[in-house]
């Protein structure tokens, strides 16, 4: 079984790095004499060399677990030894696959806050042998001040903190954002005219077109041509969310959140079953995630940010993928409140009263310095090379722009509330990230010239997580901001990691 795990994650890294790849390869065999036979034999060499590969891993993998760290040899050509201590552990995750469950084995992930290639999986291992290794990276990762955490242990075992029915995934699947990747993806496979122009050459050595044209035109039919047309578009935009729920339901099915102590554990899967758990100090920071149809749907995603690589945290990007990311789907307002406040102790969210940025030097920055050259560009070649009639083409994309920038506006806030930070930013969606401010590592205020006369000042606030910046606030609230942070920094001794 550990074997069959190396084949399958080496199948997921080559599928992922090699797509590009594989379409050109695709696209050539399409246009040129390129036997499927040739192809076949490439496969069937590229198969062997990855189970040989897979196997020789599976012999070079050995790990160890001592008082207070996880020692990891691999390699084949490329050999590796990684030690992890314990407090360095973000999440342990115990992963149930459909092809192990027979043999009672399982996957243990140990999520670290290094590089995103450096998290440990153990595969194929017993179930009982995950559970005391779990246990015991839990017990011994406790913080090195054990009385700056208060942490009250519950004699009855685990406290149930949320679960979600079917019926909750269903809408997760629908408002998650894998949706946008699916219709990007549609999209970028429908701007290929030439793969489209061969696939309708191909297709009408079956399908008479010219018939069915003629038939079409008859008396009436045109008309159901037209509804036909419409429906198979309909089918399509019904189709990519069905993907979604699909995803959704085998990932997040039969979801139960559950605390015991200090440390959160979340169990779902429909045919592979996951048991993530994580420490409640390791958080760094809570994001309500609402796009446009979670709000018609009156619900919030919401993600736990624990330490990532530092991938992106400089520029304020979250880090992709699954890493350094705890969802809790669907939530409505009252336990979005309550749960934020059971996973930042003391946080009020309930109180929270966002201030606005300068909307004047905003909506000048974003729109004058943004979008009206970019506006006056487009328009200008077809103004200059067709016909002067485009040029009332501008005023309706200026008001356009000016619309999308108000809103980007609208939706910037932030507010701090006891000794927690809120940010709030968005576009049709809402995207609050709710953090403790002593677990800010770095803040950064600074001004231009025009700033610094209109006590304006933008605010980058660094967390061991991501990013969030704010421009153009009142200088007063970014040094109350500044103050605050170091304030609760320097005066606490609980641990940020």
């Amino acid at each position: 079984m550990a074997v069959v795990f190396f084949i399958s994650r080496s199948v997921r890294q080559f599928v992922g790095q090699a797509l590009p790849s594989m379409a050109v390869l695709i696209g050539l065999a399409a246009t040129t004499d390129l036997r499927f036979s040739t192809l076949v034999s490439g496969a069937i060499v590229l198969s062997i060399i990855g189970v040989i590969a897979s196997i020789l891993s599976y012999l070079r993998f050995q790990f160890c677990i001592t008082d207070n760290k996880v020692l990891v040899r691999s390699g084949v050509i490329h050999k590796e030894e990684l030690v992890v201590e314990f407090n360095r552990i973000q999440n342990i995750n115990i992963k149930e696959p459909l092809y192990m469950r027979p043999f009672g084995l399982v996957l243990l992930s140990i999520d670290t806050a290094g590089s995103n290639s450096k998290e440990i999986t153990l595969g194929g291992i017993k179930k009982p042998l995950a559970l005391r290794l779990r246990a015991t990276i839990l017990t011994q990762q406790s913080p090195a001040d054990n009385d700056a955490i208060q942490v009250t242990e519950d004699e009855s075992g685990p406290r149930l903190l949320l679960t979600r029915s079917w019926r909750d995934i269903v809408i997760y699947g629908v408002t998650a954002n894998f949706l946008l990747w699916i219709v990007i993806a549609f999209g970028a496979l429908g701007s290929s005219q030439e793969y489209w122009e061969d696939f309708f050459l191909w297709l009408s050595q079956y399908i008479n077109f010219d018939g069915l044209l003629v038939a079409l035109q008859g008396d009436g039919n045109i008309i159901f041509g037209v509804l036909m047309l419409v429906a198979l578009f309909i089918a399509v935009l019904l189709l990519l969310p069905l993907i979604s729920v699909i995803g959704a339901l085998l990932r997040y099915h039969d979801y139960h959140l559950s605390v015991e102590g200090e440390t959160y554990r979340r169990n779902s899967g429909l045919l592979s079953r996951h048991d993530e758990s994580m420490k409640q100090h390791k958080i760094q920071a809570v994001i309500w995630k609402q796009n446009f149809v979670a709000g018609w749907f009156k619900r919030t995603n919401m993600q736990l940010r624990v330490a990532s690589s530092g991938t992106g945290v400089e520029s304020g990007q979250l880090p992709m993928g699954k890493k350094s990311i705890f969802m809790v789907p669907v939530l409505d307002s009252t336990e979005t409140i309550d749960l934020t406040a059971e996973f930042l102790p003391g946080c009020q969210p309930a109180q929270v009263e966002f201030s606005p940025v300068d909307r004047w030097r905003y909506m000048k920055k974003a729109f004058g310095m943004g979008w009206l050259p970019i506006i006056v560009g487009i328009s200008a070649l077809p103004i200059l090379l067709a016909s002067w009639k485009f040029i009332f083409m501008v005023p309706v994309l200026l008001a356009i722009a000016w619309l999308i920038v108000h809103q980007f506006w609208k939706k910037l806030g932030y507010a701090i509330v006891g000794e927690h930070g809120f940010v709030r930013s968005g576009f049709i969606g809402t995207q609050i990230t709710v953090f403790p401010l002593f677990k800010v590592q770095r803040i950064d205020v600074s001004q231009t010239w025009f700033q610094k006369r209109a006590r304006l000042a933008k605010l980058s606030i660094h967390l061991a997580s991501h990013s969030v910046t704010l421009p153009y606030i009142q200088m007063e609230d970014a040094a109350i901001f500044r103050d605050l942070a170091l304030f609760y920094v320097e005066s606490t001794d609980r641990p940020w990691y």
